[in-house]
């Protein structure tokens, strides 16, 4: 399977990603409707007329309230990634490296990430080191190859190897 081949799938996956989203909204509603139904089946006293009138507006209410938490929730997510990956691996503390950085990790990181954006026929996306990370990690993030990141933690830059990285 080729790099674009690979890239089909993760969009497919990323579409079912999207689904499973929305059902999980559902059900989410389902059972906080649930919870308004058996306040009210407690709550409600038959011999009183009128009160099951209320029923349908609180249903509606918890449904938009949830919708509404949920989405503004979203939204929020959202435009916080919107700076493309250099804003997610700025937010989670990376420095960017330079074009011609001094350092001899660095160097090595920034030379291995050329390579294989040229092998891939991709643009060389920004490239991150998490200095306070001193675990081995990396991920790369963004929402298409023109807004790309890389990011790596130094721990991956100080015991792995060329190959390795």
């Amino acid at each position: 399977m080729n790099f674009f081949e690979h890239q089909a799938a993760a969009r497919a996956k990323s579409r079912r990603m999207l689904w499973l989203f929305v059902l999980a909204v559902l059900a989410i509603v389902a059972a906080i409707n649930v919870v308004v139904l058996l306040v009210f089946g407690f709550t409600l006293d038959p011999n009183k007329p009128g009160q099951q009138d209320a029923l349908i507006p609180a249903l509606v209410a918890s449904t938009v309230i949830t919708l509404g938490v949920i989405g503004l929730g979203s939204l929020f997510k959202t435009l916080s990634l919107r700076s493309g990956g250099g804003g997610v691996a700025r937010a989670m503390g990376g420095t960017l490296v330079p074009e011609d950085p001094h350092d001899f990790h660095l160097k090595r990181l920034r030379n291995v990430v050329e390579e294989m954006s040229i092998a891939s026929g991709l643009p060389v996306p920004e490239i991150y080191v998490l200095d306070r990370e001193s675990g081995i990690n990396a991920f790369a993030a963004g929402f298409s190859p023109t807004d790309a990141a890389v990011a790596v933690t130094r721990g991956a830059l100080d015991r792995l190897s060329r190959d390795e990285l």
